[in-house]
């Protein structure tokens, strides 16, 4: 592990077991792309990191209250710790059948789901926004029903242009939305199939 000016630069590929020093304070974005697609054995932060935690089987980055990486069996904390879900967080766990999203988080960022095992997935109320690529690679993942607290829809133009939305995106899913809700309008404008909820 390589750490500059706080900053996790680089790490040992070929380890299946994360350490994140006492002396990090960050991940440096290109680094963390690659930390999120390793598949870790297990994570541990050594003692004395005021800026990182295990909690759960995830590895949770105090500063911006969120789920960076999570292992085997984790799951994710529902107390208010984190408020994030980060991308590729629970990236290629071919284990995860189903998973329930906490009311406390709030934002589930790109592919944090992506290329799972996942047939079922409960969006609480209380998350705000959603990139449209969390949940992207699922094939047996049919069904998505979006809570109406959710204001924000994110999309990709990069990946709307090399067209990996059937192969790799959201366009193969059926989305349950609420009458009149943003995410209602949303699956309108984007041409996508959808079953409506009233109230």
């Amino acid at each position: 592990m390589e750490v500059l000016n706080g900053i996790i630069v680089d790490f040992n590929e070929n380890d299946k077991n994360l350490v994140i020093p006492k002396d990090a304070v960050g991940v440096d974005y290109a680094v963390y792309n690659l930390m999120c697609i390793e598949g870790f054995d297990s994570i541990t932060v050594e003692k004395g990191n005021e800026h990182f935690y295990m909690q759960d089987g995830c590895l949770i980055w105090r500063d911006k209250k969120a789920l960076m990486l999570a292992v085997k069996g984790a799951k994710i904390p529902a107390d208010g710790s984190v408020t994030q879900i980060a991308g590729g967080a629970f990236m290629y766990r071919e284990e995860l059948k189903e998973i329930e999203i906490p009311s406390a988080i709030e934002k589930i960022n790109y592919d944090a789901f992506a290329q799972t095992g996942l047939e079922k997935v409960v969006l609480n109320e209380g998350l705000k926004e959603l990139d449209v690529y969390a949940f992207a690679g699922n094939e047996n993942l049919k069904e998505i029903a979006i809570p109406k607290s959710v204001k924000k829809i994110r999309k990709h133009k990069i990946l709307e242009d090399v067209q990996m939305i059937t192969e790799y995106g959201y366009k193969n899913k059926t989305y349950i939305v609420y009458k009149n809700s943003y995410a209602h309008g949303w699956v309108k404008r984007n041409g996508l199939k959808f079953k409506l909820i009233e109230g």
